[in-house]
């Protein structure tokens, strides 16, 4: 990664009353900045520039040449020096200093929020704050790595041909592939059932499926509706899924799950391979669902954290939300952590569908609901606290229940953002606001009240 850091300086473009003492106190703080830098974060590159004037920044950008985003501390007021950068259209945050850099920042941000630009500023007294300086080129770091990662596709020929083109009149997933490319420039693989089938389920040995299946009855809390031969498919399943994933070098997958097993395109459900991917570190998305696949992608660098897409469904008289689905991943605190869910493998959908888990997710916890509405560039964002866990065969599987503002959420529903939320655990809309400034995305309360 290569981030261009700029300096907003008096001493640069003239025009201002200089002292000897705030040289010194703007020069002792490039030096401290500059070795934060360098000490933290020894694998991104850094290229310097200073800038006074706007036509100072135009000269320091053509100067520092292609990065991935901008890290501007302006120590200036009121030359235009941001406006420049905050033009160039790469990811850009800004720390003003409050003294002599705050009213520079304040006379652009409007713009910067109406015009929707990939900026995201902050002031403070301490901008050379360690702290701060640390979690403002992580965030960056999370929008470059967000944009470098790959998802792979597994649809039927038809659907494939329209996400590869993103055909003019297309809607919901035909176009999605194009939307979720041009706001977080993921790149999309896409492969057929055939094509799966051939070079990676069928290579894989029963006896090899047998072992993952008797390993997965082993470590579940129980096994209901299921004999180990009904679980044969389910591992091949996943070793086809992780073996595609290797081969593909991405860092998720979605299967379009309920088309393709109906259709008798797949042989067996994903759900229980997709338990054990999300052990390994990989995105897994239910339904083909690519906005929902593309914010578990920006979650996992933004927080490391797993996702559990969900059908959210209300309750008004209890003032709950039941969040359910076939899969969860049972390390939903976080990719690193080892302490997983319990599980029991089960049927769902009123006994019509076999190969899904229950997973008694954490309660008394706070979680926050996330959707994309990718035309109208927002995240929707709403909270809850998981009061329980239900356990039985109505609809999905895996149902905790929420506690949360019920009636907003009816009445503010975004339609276009389609009916999937992605649960996350922990209280994410301010850093989802910061993370989504850079990207161009706005952030919208799905369970704010009446303004």
């Amino acid at each position: 990664m290569k981030l261009g850091v700029i300096f907003a300086t008096p001493l640069v473009g003239g025009g201002m009353i200089l002292s000897d003492e705030f040289k010194r106190f703007y020069e002792d703080h490039v030096k401290r900045i500059k070795s934060i830098l360098e000490e933290r974060f020894p694998d991104v590159e850094f290229v310097y520039g200073e800038a006074g004037t706007a036509s100072d920044s135009i000269r320091v950008l053509r100067e520092i040449g292609g990065v991935d985003g901008y890290l501007v501390f302006v120590f200036r007021h009121l030359t235009g020096v941001l406006r420049p950068i905050i033009m160039s259209g790469r990811p850009t945050v800004i720390l003003a200093e409050t003294y002599t850099g705050s009213g520079e920042l304040m006379m652009e941000y409007r713009r910067i929020v109406e015009g929707g630009l990939r900026v995201l500023g902050r002031c403070a007294r301490k901008v050379a704050d360690p702290k701060l300086i640390e979690k403002y080129v992580k965030l960056l770091k999370a929008v470059y790595d967000i944009g470098n990662s790959k998802l792979l596709l597994v649809v039927d020929p038809v659907v494939s041909q329209y996400v590869d083109a993103s055909f003019p009149m297309a809607v919901g997933i035909y176009n999605a592939a194009a939307e979720v490319r041009s706001i977080f420039g993921i790149e999309t693989i896409t492969i057929t059932p055939k094509e799966f089938n051939e070079m990676f389920y069928e290579k894989v040995s029963e006896e090899e499926a047998r072992n993952v299946a008797r390993r997965w009855m082993k470590e579940a809390r129980s096994v209901v509706g299921h004999e180990e031969s009904d679980l044969i498919g389910d591992a091949k399943m996943y070793l086809a899924m992780r073996r595609a994933v290797e081969h593909y070098g991405v860092d998720g997958i979605a299967v379009d799950c309920w088309t393709l097993h109906s259709s008798g395109m797949i042989e067996a459900w994903p759900c229980l391979g997709f338990m054990e991917l999300s052990k390994e570190g990989v995105v897994c998305g239910c339904e083909a669902d690519l906005t929902s696949s593309a914010i578990m992608i920006l979650m996992k660098h933004l927080a490391g954290l797993p996702g559990f897409i969900t059908d959210p469904s209300i309750d008004e008289v209890s003032g709950e939300v039941v969040y359910y689905h076939c899969f969860s991943p049972i390390n939903m605190l976080g990719y690193d952590s080892k302490k997983y869910s319990p599980y029991v493998i089960t049927t769902a959908h009123w006994g019509g569908k076999k190969g899904s888990i229950y997973v008694e997710l954490p309660s008394g916890r706070k979680v926050t609901l996330v959707g994309l509405n990718a035309v109208d560039r927002c995240l929707v964002v709403h909270e809850a606290e998981i009061v329980g866990n239900e356990y039985d065969e109505k609809e999905c599987s895996t149902k905790p229940v929420g506690r949360a503002k019920v009636g907003n959420l009816l009445r503010n529903w975004d339609w276009k953002a389609g009916w999937h939320r992605v649960m996350f655990y922990g209280e994410w809309k301010e850093a989802l606001r910061e993370i989504g400034a850079l990207l161009g995305l706005r952030v919208v309360e799905e369970d704010a009240g009446p303004r």
